[in-house]
């Protein structure tokens, strides 16, 4: 009588990390901020770069200021962010509402010092947003610009180092090559520029602008593993996956890493690949072997090859490497429920609603195990739960309107049925 596919899917999908909605406040706060930023710039520097990395420094000094404001932010919705989040969730959900570019010579010759001023704002609404990501998704834009940050911060470095050379007097020669090094390092900062961009624009959800931007950061190097692995990530968004799995195939090639096996690994996955994403999971696992996602993934993949008992072998690490986090129970729920656990799969989901009370799905898994249990009642406390969580979804409505129908209450079903249908979810 009732649809598996809403509980089932969490162990015949890979997982991008396992969400739960953040509500949203009623009116969003807006915060806005101004950040300045200065670079002096040589006489043999290019003007737009010169320019960029102005800017970048002012916006660097806006996200410091925002980052006080995201932190008690996250700690109100009572939602704990990820390692070093707040550092570069800011570059991620700031909008940059105007710029002011100013520059002045600067006495005895010494260059034009370029002053910008930015104005910039955060919507609570793109903070809630953030939140919303699966921990996954989180985890692999927060690990793409805290390695940018620090890779522009090694870069400022070098840049200080050269102009202190020119600063102590140089031969013509050594200035030469200090010109040569600058012209190469605008090439790096360019890069990265392009990259960081790339990945505001993807957590932003604009993903084909985004990949415009990784387009050109591989453009300035087509040699450097993390432009493909960007653009691979943005287009498997558009689902695009055979481009994606072409450019994840460009940067392992380069330079393989935990992530880009990952990624391809349910790239492989969608595309039906399983003999190749199960062996692109064991790469990630041999890089990073206590990650839970990878190894939720690779249980699912064993699923689909009907290899039971090692998938739910990897269901139990990811359980027992994490007892705390809730998101392995529910996965190990669902393949409890997919051979047919019930008891099993109710346990897990009541220990996961424990661990994390606000996650829909969660609720709305559990009412389908009381479904099958013909235990409608509770199946009903629980989908009125999921729908007060997320009343977006419109499957929870169809599922709830099932329950209804199996209680006897057709007018409350059928009203359900209509809004799930209003939301989109045909069955």
């Amino acid at each position: 009588m009732f649809s598996k596919k809403n509980f089932l899917r969490a162990v015949t999908a890979l997982i991008i990390g396992g969400n739960f909605l953040i509500a949203p406040v009623a009116n969003a706060e807006v915060k806005t901020y101004t950040g300045e930023g200065e670079y002096l710039m040589n006489d043999f520097e290019t003007p737009d770069v010169a320019k960029q990395r102005a800017k970048s420094r002012a916006e660097q000094n806006a996200q410091e200021q925002a980052g006080v404001y995201l932190e008690s932010y996250s700690h109100m919705k009572n939602f704990e962010l990820l390692s070093d989040e707040i550092i570069t969730i800011s570059s991620g959900i700031m909008k940059i509402l105007d710029v002011k570019f100013n520059q002045d010579f600067v006495a005895n010759g010494q260059g034009i010092l370029i002053h910008v001023t930015i104005k910039a704002e955060i919507d609570s609404d793109n903070m809630d947003k953030w939140l919303n990501k699966s921990i996954e998704e989180r985890r692999t834009i927060n690990a793409q610009l805290e390695d940018l940050r620090r890779a522009n911060e090694e870069h400022e470095k070098v840049i200080a180092g050269l102009k202190s050379q020119l600063a102590a007097g140089v031969s013509e020669q050594q200035r030469e090559n200090i010109v040569q090094t600058f012209q190469q390092q605008d090439k790096v900062f360019t890069f990265n520029y392009r990259l960081q961009e790339g990945w505001k624009l993807y957590s932003d959800g604009n993903y084909k602008q985004a990949v415009q931007s990784f387009t050109e950061a591989i453009n300035v190097f087509p040699r450097n593993a993390e432009g493909y692995f960007g653009r691979g990530t943005a287009y498997n968004e558009l689902h695009e996956n055979q481009k994606a799995l072409e450019d994840y195939n460009k940067s392992i090639e380069i330079a393989p890493n935990f992530y880009t096996y990952n990624n391809r690994g349910k790239t492989n996955f969608e595309l039906h690949n399983y003999s190749a994403s199960l062996e692109d999971f064991n790469k990630a696992l041999q890089v990073n072997p206590q990650d839970i996602t990878a190894l939720i993934n690779r249980g699912k993949i064993y699923f689909a090859l009907r290899r039971i008992e090692q998938g739910m072998a990897d269901f139990n690490k990811a359980v027992s490497l994490q007892p705390n986090d809730f998101l392995p129970y529910v996965q190990r729920a669902a393949a409890y429920y997919a051979i047919g656990k019930m008891d099993s799969a109710l346990q897990d989901l009541n220990t996961a609603i424990k661990l994390n009370p606000n996650n829909y799905e969660s609720y709305s898994y559990r009412a389908e195990v009381y479904c099958e249990l013909k235990n409608y009642k509770e199946a009903l406390k629980d989908f009125n739960k999921a729908v007060g969580l997320n009343p977006t979804d419109g499957e929870t409505f169809y599922l709830r309107g099932k329950c209804y129908q199996a209680l006897g209450d057709n007018k409350k079903a059928q009203a359900d049925f209509n809004t799930a249908k209003k939301l989109g979810y045909n069955e």
